[in-house]
């Protein structure tokens, strides 16, 4: 019944892929025309056909219809994109066309978050609920021009609602679901001094109870206790708007416990068995056997103001000041054993970071426009981890293993963008931005263990700069119809081991570069009833950055030469009154053309293998998600009924730099549905299910720590059924 059921809903979701249309619009239920959707992706109002980039926008519209409450909901609705939270948020990751980075505190990112402008150091500081959103902008390849060195990949760039100066709005809702889930979200705004002075304050609540049951302790862990908070003010004048913005998030999970994966023949942990201590039914029994519980804790918040000014010539001067902070504290259970082997894994991190970015843009509509500015950045993260291991402790001490490290970072840029319109149809691009980096650390690492060196303290600075830009050209054949090309330069700056290390030898890596290329097309047909965009891409990496795990130390490392590239069309079509079919299809072929010295698969009898003509871990080949919703008014009354249906797929993919076998998921596919009503004053209720056919898959699978033969990770929430009200004013 359930594969039944599983076909008949694919079958309908998948019709629409014959419709062609293209994501990210909003469009009225009465209408069947496709309205377009203003997007800041070139630091300027433009609409999203407008735009030579390869992206996918969300409307406040459609992070309602969908439900999209989380940032890792994010995953499902944008082809090429994989995120994990990988166990606790400073290790959280985010990949786009197959390339991602895990982040610990001496390394930089491969994907960009910014939330109104503003930069997020961390991954782990953008995962949050997504609370009072008018859109969600995810651009996908190099975008160093306009926002710098942290996005070689891409970027995801959500913009919060600004409050309204005239006239009083808000929302409020409540969810409850299985797994004893309660949230709470609101929102209200509206005018102090009318047509002046605007006000908005949105809050949230998220409280849910243990998807993973502990045998050891007899309890349910893995929860999740969630609450933010954010405020803005908005000043409009003649000339002149200003914003001020202020915000607080915090979180206080047991989580994540470590779950068997796989145990070879023979596994062992300091030659005790381990196969009889494991959970009957791992990992899908979701049953851990840990005899403590892991938790993450974290909490952050920041300010930031952005002025406009409009002078002379029409010219607006653009002024976005930043200030944020981050804490984060972990501890976790890795034996993931009912033995005190490992004395738990301590982690507490302190970010904060400081940016200005001062800019000027050009009138639209003019032969030349420009966009240029100056940009500063800086960034400390101050870091403490201890680890023991029972056996391997040296006699007469406590067998712990301790670093610390205090990793600064400056980075200061200037960037240009020209457009230049040759004819009213065809139009010329050049945009370059010039980075210098500077980073100094100072790291500790003292053992008492047999298992990690006992290494003293180093302090170490490294320099990085360079020239990104791009080229792009791009022409209208109609008005509804535009094609382009792009030639890209990206640049991540190189960084800092700053985990546990065998030696100072390696405690640097190498700045990474890459060259884009990509043509594309974006159009409306069907007098806008259907609209249609696609791109092909080809990236080459050299130096590119990977992480390797060999069961006691991370260790980064560079591949000479890697390769992405594939292509990806999104669609949506309003075929009938109150029909809306969306769906996205994304081809990622990602690669290493040359790594000599990869990891090898644990027990392999050379610890580096040449992986040279291998795919990249977390890098699935085919992507795909669609979504079918339907609208219909409920007799003559002022309600109207509403059904939408959600798939997304992944194809299969290796879980880690060696390409180990036992650390492979397989394909696999999310059924997401949910049924409701709506009044004209905007009261709604609603059912809905994610993962509705309670698929299991495998987040993140590692070799298991002093574990031999043994493989530990974490899953995917089960599924989660529950009900919504929410009412809007």
């Amino acid at each position: 019944m359930v594969q039944l059921g599983r076909k008949c809903l694919m079958a309908v979701l998948l019709s629409g892929v014959a419709l062609t249309a293209m994501p990210a619009v909003a469009a009225s239920a009465n209408s069947r025309e496709v309205d377009e959707l203003v997007v800041t992706a070139q630091k300027r109002e433009e609409s999203l056909k407008d735009v030579p980039i390869a992206m996918t926008a969300i409307s406040s519209v459609e992070v309602k219809k969908a439900g999209l409450t989380s940032f890792m909901d994010l995953e499902q609705y944008t082809p090429t994109m994989v995120i994990n939270n990988n166990g606790d948020s400073r290790v959280a990751t985010v990949s786009i066309r197959g390339v991602g980075s895990s982040q610990d505190q001496g390394k930089q990112s491969s994907i960009g978050i910014f939330v109104d402008g503003v930069f997020m150091s961390r991954i782990g500081m953008g995962i949050s609920d997504l609370l009072d959103i008018e859109r969600v902008e995810v651009l996908r390849g190099p975008q160093g021009t306009l926002f710098g060195m942290n996005t070689a990949a891409g970027l995801i760039s959500i913009i919060t609602a600004s409050p309204n100066i005239d006239e009083f709005h808000g929302y409020a809702e409540g969810v409850v679901g299985n797994y004893n889930r309660v949230e709470v979200r609101g929102s209200v705004t509206g005018p102090i001094i009318p047509g002046k002075l605007g006000f908005s304050l949105a809050g949230y609540s998220v409280d849910r109870s243990g998807i993973v049951y502990n045998a050891t302790l007899k309890r349910d862990v893995d929860d999740q206790k969630k609450t933010g908070m954010r405020a803005k003010l908005r000043y409009v004048g003649e000339n002149f708007n200003y914003t001020l913005t202020g915000d607080v998030q915090r979180e206080n999970d047991e989580c994540c416990a470590y779950l068997f994966i796989a145990l070879k023949p023979g596994a062992n942990i300091l030659g005790i068995p381990v196969a009889p201590l494991a959970p009957p039914g791992f990992p899908y029994s979701r049953t851990t056997v840990t005899n403590r519980v892991n938790t993450n804790q974290n909490r952050g918040g920041g300010v930031s103001g952005e002025g406009n000014w409009t002078i002379a010539g029409g010219n607006v001067i653009t002024s976005v000041t930043a200030a944020r902070n981050w804490t984060i504290s972990a501890d976790s259970d890795t034996d993931a054993l009912p033995l005190d082997i490992i004395d738990g894994l301590f982690v507490h991190q302190h970010h904060k970071q400081f940016s200005q970015e001062l800019r000027i843009t050009s009138p639209t509509g003019q032969k030349l426009e420009y966009v240029g500015g100056l940009y500063y950045f800086t960034h400390d993260a101050v870091d403490q981890q201890y680890v023991g291991i029972a056996g391997l402790g040296k006699p007469g001490t406590d067998g712990r293993s301790n670093i610390a490290s205090d990793h600064e970072d400056t980075s200061k840029a200037v960037f240009a963008n020209l457009t230049y319109h040759l004819t009213p149809q065809a139009t010329l691009a050049a945009g370059a931005r010039y980075t210098q980096e500077h980073q100094t650390v100072d790291f500790t690492q003292l053992s008492n263990s047999f298992a990690f060196a006992n290494l003293g303290s180093i302090h170490s600075t490294r320099d990085d700069s360079a020239t990104t830009y791009t080229l792009t050209a791009k022409y209208d054949w109609t008005p509804d119809v535009m094609t382009y090309a792009t030639y890209a330069r990206g640049f991540k700056p190189g960084g800092f081991d700053l985990t546990r290390l065998p030696n100072f030898t390696h405690l640097q890596f190498a700045a990474e570069t890459n060259n884009n290329m990509e043509i594309g097309v974006k159009a409306y047909l069907m007098d806008r009833r259907v609209t249609l965009t696609g791109a092909a891409f080809h990236t080459d990496y050299n130096n590119f950055q990977t992480l390797a795990f060999d069961g006691f130390n991370l260790v980064t490392t560079n591949a000479k030469r890697f390769i992405t590239q594939g292509f990806e069309a999104e669609i949506i079509a309003r075929p009938l009154e109150g029909l809306r079919v969306q769906a996205a299809y994304a081809y990622t072929d990602a690669t290493y053309k040359d790594f000599k010295n990869g990891q090898c698969p644990a027990g392999a009898a050379t610890p580096i293998c040449d992986l040279s003509g291998r795919p990249l871990a977390e890098a699935p080949r085919n992507s795909f998600n669609s979504s079918v919703e339907y609208r219909h008014p409920l007799g003559g009354s002022s309600w109207a009924g509403y059904v939408r249906g959600e798939y997304s797929y992944k194809s299969s993919m290796y879980l880690s730099q060696a390409l180990d076998p036992f650390l492979f998921q397989k394909a696999f596919s999310i059924v997401n549905a949910r049924i409701g009503v709506e009044s004209a004053d905007g009261l709604k209720l609603e059912l809905w299910a994610r993962n509705l056919f309670d698929k299991d898959y495998l987040q993140l699978g590692f070799n298991a720590p002093v574990i031999t033969g043994g493989y530990a990770g974490f899953l995917n929430e089960p599924r989660m059924v529950g009900g919504r009200i929410s009412k809007s004013f």
